[in-house]
């Protein structure tokens, strides 16, 4: 088969994840997905990405007449609490004493298998709209797509406008900017932190790839977007992403044409945030829990540093097994993939710059 996507991820602890993703798919309840062999996606060990056409035919085919307003209830109720499953696991994950024994393994073992699940609803997302949206029409719905009212690329969008805003009032242009970053007044540099805090989460699925939680990586966007432009027509243009909100049925009982449009609205809102939640997983929640068992780590093994642990897969990570040799193998076979690095724009320190040193 072809790659769906190609070298999409490039560290051995995120492409260990896709490897939960077909058993946590089998806890969804769709027809068709009863075991981890009926999931349609896998991922080898150059982080190709394969879909296989025939079992996403197979789903397709299977979904439509199971299609009720209760089993499609149960299906936004279980696709929601899986999102907020993982956003709170990951918030909660370094509120765990760390001196607690096997505490900090278990917690990146919850975490990893949330955010296995929520992988597994991407996936999904490739077809899953595509058969609800034609479930719709095929019901008679003739309503247009319930789309959120305000998209979160336009909420991002937004609070990137206010912030080029708010650096602006401070005299700092985009240009200068970054050509002062970081040594700019505390002012300007606590706003482009606070931003960085609030939109951790966003940017590219692959962890290595720099994204919202880079400060660097935001200044540079602030340039490249605001740079010599018109601030008004910006602000107009900005003014036209909030949605008109989409017509509800008014009817009291639970029709299926009100559950497909329920289901299908969290799913386009889904789409948006797929990449969000769980990347957001990894830096909000998986990174201090490395750093935890970095330090562990370090009482065998003296010389490694926290970026070492991308190097493992997650179990050799939550069972304590890490061999230097093999890390230093799968470093090496990692840094020497140029052609990857440069795509995902990972320069030599950037692991480092994510996880600190000891």
């Amino acid at each position: 088969m072809q790659p769906y996507r190609q070298h999409i991820i490039g560290l051995p602890l995120q492409r260990s994840l896709f490897g939960l993703t077909g058993r946590a798919a089998t806890t969804i309840g769709l027809p068709g997905l009863s075991s981890e062999l009926d999931f349609p996606a896998r991922l080898d060990e150059n982080g190709d990405l394969f879909l296989d056409r025939s079992q996403v035919a197979a789903l397709t085919r299977a979904l439509p007449s199971w299609f009720t307003p209760e089993t499609l209830e149960l299906m936004h109720m279980k696709h929601a609490a899986a999102c907020d499953g993982l956003v709170e696991e990951s918030e909660n994950a370094v509120r765990v004493p760390a001196s607690l024994d096997g505490a900090v393994s278990k917690l990146a073992e919850n975490l990893a298998n949330r955010m296995a699940l929520v992988l597994a609803y991407g996936v999904l997302s490739k077809f899953v709209p595509d058969v609800l949206l034609r479930a719709l029409a095929d019901a008679g719905d003739d309503q247009p797509p319930p789309f959120p009212e305000k998209s979160a690329g336009a909420e991002l969008m937004q609070d990137t406008f206010a912030l080029y805003q708010a650096c602006c009032a401070l005299n700092y242009t985009p240009q200068r900017l970054q050509q002062e970053w970081p040594r700019v007044s505390s002012e300007v540099f606590q706003l482009v932190r606070e931003f960085c805090h609030r939109q951790t989460g966003f940017g590219p699925l692959a962890w290595d790839s720099p994204g919202f939680e880079d400060p660097s990586y935001v200044v540079r966007l602030l340039h490249s977007a605001f740079d010599e432009v018109n601030a008004e027509q910006v602000r107009r243009r900005l003014s036209f992403t909030k949605r008109s909100a989409v017509a509800r049925s008014t009817c009291e009982e639970p029709t299926k044409i009100a559950a497909l449009r329920r289901v299908l609205g969290f799913w386009l809102d889904f789409l948006e945030r797929e990449t969000w939640y769980v990347r957001r997983a990894f830096y909000v929640g998986m990174i201090p829990l490395l750093q935890e068992l970095a330090a562990g780590y370090r009482q065998k093994i003296p010389a490694l540093q926290p970026a070492d642990l991308l190097f493992l897969d997650i179990r050799e990570l939550t069972t304590g097994i890490a061999d230097p040799a093999v890390i230093h193998t799968r470093r090496q076979r990692y840094m020497t993939n140029t052609e990857y690095l440069s795509f995902r724009g990972v320069d030599p320190s950037r692991l480092t710059t994510m996880l600190g040193t000891l």
